[in-house]
């Protein structure tokens, strides 16, 4: 199932922002769960973030929530508001995922 993360920065995380990102993004390629899209949200001006979307792949809303709640953003504080839903991509999507591959069936 996919799981969209919405997140929005805490007031002047800015420099935490900066700080953790790199424990952040390793951590997002060695996830658990399937990593499907990701990237901060900018302002209007593109300058900076305002905060994370994150779309991925996970069997339970539980573990979405127990990634989320150890990611190194959170654990510091840049994220204030969090918020997770699940997601089902319209059959006239432009873009369409695949499915992801089946234990013991990868390439």
């Amino acid at each position: 199932m996919l799981w969209v993360i919405h997140c929005l920065d805490g007031p002047d995380t800015a420099a935490l922002r900066a700080a953790t990102r790199p424990a952040h993004s390793a951590r997002l390629r060695t996830a658990g769960l399937r990593p499907v899209l990701y990237g901060p949200l900018v302002p209007d001006d593109g300058a900076g973030a305002i905060g994370s979307l994150l779309v991925v792949e996970a069997p339970t809303r539980q573990e979405v929530a127990d990634f989320v709640a150890d990611d190194p953003f959170a654990v510091a504080g840049v994220w204030d508001r969090i918020s997770i839903h699940a997601f089902t991509a319209s059959e006239r999507s432009p873009v369409r995922l695949p499915p992801a591959p089946v234990e013991g069936n990868a390439p």
